[in-house]
């Protein structure tokens, strides 16, 4: 997406550094292909074929492609043609060591074992005309009913309305953006960080204060039509 680098951040190589997620939104049908120094090969790659709408899932899930740190990753991203016309493409990288941020992240086994009750927030977001994210607001905006000074699990985001990509990002997630699929599948969308942590093996499931919500942020990515999206945060809090 614009405003982020296609150059792999300065993690430690040891610890992990992966692709964990894939997916693109078409206007019409297409491919999206990803290529870097250190993949299969510079000239194509991983090219995933992409039909018409949202596709959750170019990398399938449980797979992760390796990658090194400070490389520039190559993305050709093919479909219309029409003047204004915007197709985005998006990836989740998860690092195991990144010095200077440290996000909280628990596995899905921790996190069925903290779990102490379930909750929702719903939040409506206007973005500008895309490409890019826009429309950030904090999580509580439209209803802040959260405990105080307690930690909750988020589990998935989904939308009502479609769109690239919904994110989250706030103190206790290093503030770097996390993003799930704007899709119209409540039943991937809804356990989204669950789901690839479960699959992966991996902490991937973002935790935050309630302390911190006036700083926690929920935002969307779009094409070039701006809109209004009334998304919601599956939340566990976690015991203490």
């Amino acid at each position: 997406m614009p405003g982020d680098s296609l150059t792999v951040l300065n993690a430690r190589q040891a610890a992990g550094c992966d692709i964990i997620a894939m997916w693109s939104t078409n206007q019409v049908a297409g491919f999206t292909q990803l290529a870097f120094p250190s993949g299969h090969d510079t000239t194509r790659g991983y090219r995933a074929g992409a039909s018409i709408g949202i596709n959750p899932a170019m990398l399938p899930l449980g797979q992760t492609i390796a990658v090194t740190p400070q490389e520039l990753l190559s993305i050709t991203i093919a479909g219309s043609n029409v003047a204004a016309d915007v197709e985005n493409m998006s990836m989740l990288l998860w690092y195991g060591d990144f010095p200077g941020i440290d996000a909280r992240l628990i596995t899905s086994s921790q996190l069925e074992s903290r779990i102490e009750k379930y909750t929702t927030i719903e939040t409506s977001i206007v973005s500008a005309a895309g490409p890019g994210y826009s429309g950030e607001v904090t999580i509580t905006t439209s209803s802040d009913l959260l405990m105080a000074n307690r930690d909750y699990a988020i589990m998935g985001i989904s939308s009502r309305t479609a769109c690239h990509a919904l994110t989250v990002r706030g103190p206790d997630l290093g503030n770097v953006r996390l993003g799930c699929p704007g899709v119209l599948r409540q039943e991937l969308t809804s356990q989204w960080f669950v789901m690839l942590s479960r699959a992966i093996g991996k902490p991937m499931i973002p935790v935050f204060s309630s302390g911190n919500k006036s700083q926690t942020l929920v935002g969307v990515a779009t094409d070039e039509n701006a809109g209004t999206f009334l998304t919601t945060l599956y939340l566990a809090l976690l015991k203490k």
